[in-house]
């Protein structure tokens, strides 16, 4: 069992791992461009390989890869059952990012239809390799941009209506 302090450490961590996540995710939808995404998941694995360079993937990756997941789903259960809407996030990716970008987020877009196509994109991990991560963010800066009005507050704002 972990004392407090240690619980407390891995909080503090998990919210760091978060805000970087929230910031690559606004200058995601600021910029226009996918690199935001690709710079932010390339520091997060660095933090992990520092620390154990002989594993692949690790606590912040795994934490990373947690939130993202999480973020979709409170997106998913905010849409509901609206139609299209996973399509207009994927059209938003395509126009803002590229065509590339979009088909690579597509495997991972299962995060945004379904608990049950969530649990099955780390089938697509090695596939997309060191876009992975990013296409994650990138659907997560679509949501934000096409449905919560390209206000990264909105992710907060899932959040606390998920702890009520």
């Amino acid at each position: 069992m972990t004392g407090k302090r240690e619980q407390r450490q891995v909080q503090q961590v998990a919210e760091a791992v978060t805000g970087l996540l929230a910031e690559a995710v606004k200058e995601t939808i600021d910029k226009r461009s996918p690199e935001p995404a690709r710079e932010c998941i390339a520091e997060l694995i660095a933090v992990d390989r520092r620390n154990a360079p002989e594993e692949k993937g690790g606590p912040v990756e795994l934490m990373a890869t947690l939130g993202l997941v999480r973020w979709a789903g409170l997106a998913r259960r905010e849409a509901g059952d609206r139609p299209g809407w996973v399509e207009e996030a994927l059209g938003w990716i395509e126009e803002a990012l590229g065509t590339r970008c979009r088909a690579r987020a597509a495997y991972t877009a299962g995060a945004l239809r379904s608990e049950a196509e969530a649990a099955e994109i780390m089938m697509y991990a090695q596939a997309l390799r060191a876009d992975f991560l990013p296409s994650l963010v990138w659907l997560i800066a679509a949501a934000v941009a096409v449905h919560g009005s390209g206000r990264i507050e909105w992710l907060g704002d899932l959040e606390r209506g998920a702890l009520t």
